[in-house]
């Protein structure tokens, strides 16, 4: 999730109205949803490959296998449609519909305590061009995402999540002022040439898919396991994708260069009005075609290996630029302009049962991500992100998966570009620091569904020295369900 953008760039999330009714909807909705997780769990069979690490709100292109060979009954809630699903895929067109409930209970700390959640639905439908068409290299994709909360808005801020976090409790979560969303997220094109050695890709898209990714770290809930929060107020993702054209060479066995050019008008600073954006997720390609100098600029280079013949890992360099001018989270009112940043990630595969299993994202995973960014025009100068995942290690539950992801975000001490915010909503101390520690646990019960439960500890929320908040302390579940 990405702070607002139609404020300045600081985390002003705020606490829960009281009333009786609403006080009980939030205490009994946890409860209700860890009820109906169990009661599906007893009573369901298991997926007998390992698991992807899903995220409910990143959203890729349906694999080509899907066109050639798919099981829809058994992998979809809602079946195969009378074999309509398949029919489809034949003429290269798959439908997905996915929701979950994200539900976090914060029990300290931060602005307040509370629950808080929502449910992120998506519809995604896939065209291969090579079985409509007989256009080799060519995929249409089309997202359409909607999120309501579960939750009231909680002062000081008037806003939905009460944590504090400037790096984000959790991805899902749409930005924390804005009360749901409705948007048509990526509609986009890509045609791959030679063998998928080349691809240019044009539309609306999700910056976070190609850059900034790391693969294992997909089903952790804080923001940081999706890209470094040096990035948190720039990088066109979820909620708000934007219009992009996007370059490839190489292939992902080996060696790969990505280059990005993108629509970066929801960073946009207005220091006359002391606006933001507009924001790109609910918007077309407008502000790509008429654009005052706000892109948002990226390149990121891929190299891939294999050890002992069944231990893959990879690494990934890349350098960025926001351009024109944008917000601060400071005194200084008249912004900053061209924001630089880069940022190194790795994943190497350490064990697994065997080399077929490592193939299909079995094993124990190390990962990781470095960020860095100019401290006089960032509020976040650099974070660091590592863990461990794990999936495919229980014979009878192949599908279940594990982790554990440690975190720590360093922020400027120039008070002009950031200060940290105080119970009460006024500005706080500069500098310090924002770290968390996440554990999980995910346990697919059916092909189509699973159960993750997991724990959270956000040390110092929005930084700060002395830091003005306290610890959270956070437990979650997310139920995800493939219609």
């Amino acid at each position: 999730m990405q702070p607002s953008t139609d404020t300045q760039l600081t985390s002003r999330d705020s606490a829960r109205s009281r009333t009786g009714r609403v006080g009980l909807i939030r205490r009994s909705l946890p409860g209700l949803v860890f009820l109906l997780a169990f009661v599906s769990l007893a009573h369901a069979g298991t997926q007998q490959s390992p698991n992807q690490y899903p995220s409910p709100t990143v959203k890729n292109p349906a694999a080509k296998g899907v066109f050639e060979s798919y099981e829809w009954e058994k992998n979809k809630l809602s079946g195969g449609w009378a074999g309509i699903r398949s029919k489809m895929a034949e003429y290269g067109l798959a439908i997905d519909i996915q929701y979950a409930a994200v539900v976090m209970q914060n029990t300290h700390g931060g602005f307040d305590s509370g629950m808080v959640g929502g449910g992120p639905l998506g519809v995604t439908a896939t065209v291969d061009t090579e079985n409509l068409l007989g256009l080799k290299g060519g995929t249409l994709f089309f997202d359409w995402e909607f999120y309501n909360w579960y939750n009231q808005r909680y002062a000081p801020g008037d806003t939905f999540d009460p944590t504090g976090s400037y790096v984000g409790a959790n991805t899902n979560f749409i930005d924390s002022d804005q009360s749901t969303l409705n948007q048509i997220a990526q509609l986009y094109y890509r045609q791959a040439f030679l063998d998928d050695q080349l691809a240019l890709t044009f539309g609306k898209m999700d910056a976070n898919a190609p850059f900034s990714s790391i693969q294992a770290a997909g089903a952790f809930q804080n923001s940081i396991a999706m890209y470094t929060s040096t990035l948190n107020a720039f990088i066109p993702t979820y909620p708000n994708e934007s219009t992009g054209l996007m370059g490839e060479i190489g292939n992902s066995d080996s060696i790969k260069l990505k280059l990005g050019w993108f629509d970066g008008t929801s960073a946009a600073y207005d220091p006359s009005t002391g606006t933001t954006g507009p924001s790109t997720g609910a918007r077309g390609p407008e502000t790509f075609f008429h654009n005052d100098g706000h892109w948002w600029l990226v390149a990121q280079m891929d190299l891939a290996w294999t050890l002992k013949g069944e231990l893959p890992g990879n690494v990934g360099l890349g350098a960025w630029l926001q351009t024109g001018r944008v917000a601060t989270g400071g005194f200084d009112q008249a912004g900053v302009t061209d924001v630089p940043g880069w940022y190194i990630q790795w994943e190497q595969t350490l064990w697994t049962l065997n080399a077929d299993l490592a193939q299909n994202g079995g094993g124990l995973v190390f990962f990781g991500q470095f960020g860095w960014s100019d401290p006089d025009k960032n509020p976040v100068h650099w974070s660091l992100m590592a863990g461990l995942s794990a999936t495919g290690f229980l014979s009878k539950r192949p599908a279940d998966s594990i982790g554990i992801m440690f975190a720590y975000s360093r922020f400027t001490e120039n008070p002009g570009i950031y200060q940290s915010t105080r119970r009460d909503g006024s500005p706080g101390p500069t500098g310090g620091a924002e770290s968390s520690l996440e554990a999980y646990y995910i346990a697919q019960w059916s092909s189509w569904s699973y159960l993750q439960p997991g724990l959270m500890w956000i040390h110092t929320p929005g930084a700060g020295d002395p830091a003005p908040l306290k610890d959270d302390v956070l437990m979650y579940v997310v139920v995800g369900v493939d219609f």
